[in-house]
């Protein structure tokens, strides 16, 4: 007969109290960082899908 088990860690993280804001262990602290780092690294290039796909092929194309 199968018994069902109960995961030992919760699925989801709850706040440390209900007003709690910002990371709660080292993965949210990396992962906050590496947003914050992308939101102000400043304006993105701007690049259309034809550019990208050209660029890609031709570095297909050196690989072969």
């Amino acid at each position: 007969m199968t018994t069902v088990t109960t995961p030992v860690a919760p699925k989801f993280l709850m706040p440390r109290d209900a007003d709690a804001v910002g990371p709660q262990n080292e993965a949210e602290r990396r992962l906050y960082e590496l947003v914050m780092e992308g939101l102000n690294s400043g304006p993105s290039p701007t690049t259309n899908v034809a550019e990208l796909a050209a660029e890609l092929r031709a570095r297909i194309r050196t690989k072969r």
